[in-house]
């Protein structure tokens, strides 16, 4: 008999589908599924925070992006929330040469990927107990 599977199967299954093209063996593996539930996380976020569905659509993809240039080109020995805490937006010039050189697609991801680093700086503030 087949049982349905658990809320954490499901999550499971959601994370892998998402980071299906961001990984190439066991370690990098391990930072895409983490970076990926993070992502996840706080597109989950997006969605309870009001704004509209075409918004949301454009973090959307700007987040995969995000996490498919973190894991190809970023430089982490692991992963926490905190890699999205050092500088501003990055892999602009990945960005404008594999998706869009468009001067509005580029603010809208950079705007993405200010809306995490704040999200992981309010999640570091609040994990920290203030």
């Amino acid at each position: 008999m087949n049982t349905p599977p658990s809320a954490k199967e499901k999550t499971d299954l959601r994370v892998e589908a998402y980071i299906k093209d961001w990984n190439w063996d066991a370690a990098s593996h391990e930072f895409a599924l983490q970076m990926g539930a993070f992502l996840l996380q706080f597109i989950d976020h997006l969605r309870s925070s009001g704004l509209s569905q075409e918004t949301i659509r454009k973090h959307e993809s700007n987040c995969w992006l995000i996490g498919a240039f973190e894991c190809d080109y970023g430089d982490h020995d692991g992963f926490t929330p905190a890699v999205f805490l050092g500088g501003g937006p990055a892999f602009l010039y990945e960005f404008k040469r594999k998706v869009s050189a468009s001067q509005y697609a580029l603010e809208s991801y950079k705007s993405t990927w200010r809306k995490i680093k704040k999200y992981a700086g309010n999640l570091a503030h609040d994990n920290a107990g203030h």
